[in-house]
């Protein structure tokens, strides 16, 4: 059994049920900002340093969404890596902008230590599902702990957590 982030998987054995959706953010810790400006336009996000999650669908192309605007940004990467924890290390380091999940930066966020950027605009958002093998000769405890685990996110209404930004963030997003 695996949460994953992914809507389909590659093995046809595999059973995704969906468990939440997220939304994804552009954030960069108060001094990356203080040293390097704050983006206001998604164009400028090409001429700061990016830190990038390779595993990532389309990892270096932002696909930004205001209303009915679009905007296909290509970047580059001041640091890639596979892993989402090294992606938010660097960011609160101050090396860069960070693109990931609310699920991922929202604590990083409410504490200030990232400050999510272009509020107004929207990345694709991301599914977050449980993977299992095939539901034919399941193990009952991997059926209960999928039924648990669902539950358990709704009852904690953690989608509404991993869709909107705070409300004292965007307060403090207008001030930059």
């Amino acid at each position: 059994m695996a949460i994953r982030t992914r809507e389909h998987e590659g093995d046809s054995g595999i059973t995704v049920r969906r468990l939440a959706h997220t939304r994804r953010v552009l954030a960069a810790s108060p001094g990356y900002l203080a040293q390097h400006g704050v983006p206001e336009t998604p164009e400028d996000i090409a001429r700061h340093h990016m830190l990038v999650y390779t595993y990532a669908e389309s990892p270096y192309q932002l696909q930004l969404k205001r209303g009915r605007e679009r905007r296909n940004i290509p970047i580059g990467a001041a640091l890639e890596s596979n892993e989402g924890q090294v992606i938010c290390a660097a960011g609160r380091a101050g090396l860069g902008i960070v693109i990931q999940p609310l699920y991922i930066v929202h604590d990083d966020i409410v504490a200030g230590r990232l400050i999510p950027l272009l509020g107004d605009w929207e990345l694709a958002p991301l599914t977050i599902n449980i993977a299992y093998q095939s539901r034919r000769n399941q193990p009952a405890k991997i059926r209960v702990f999928a039924d648990a685990l669902s539950e358990h996110v709704r009852k904690l209404d953690l989608e509404a957590r991993w869709t909107t930004l705070p409300t004292s963030i965007s307060r403090a997003q207008k001030k930059n």
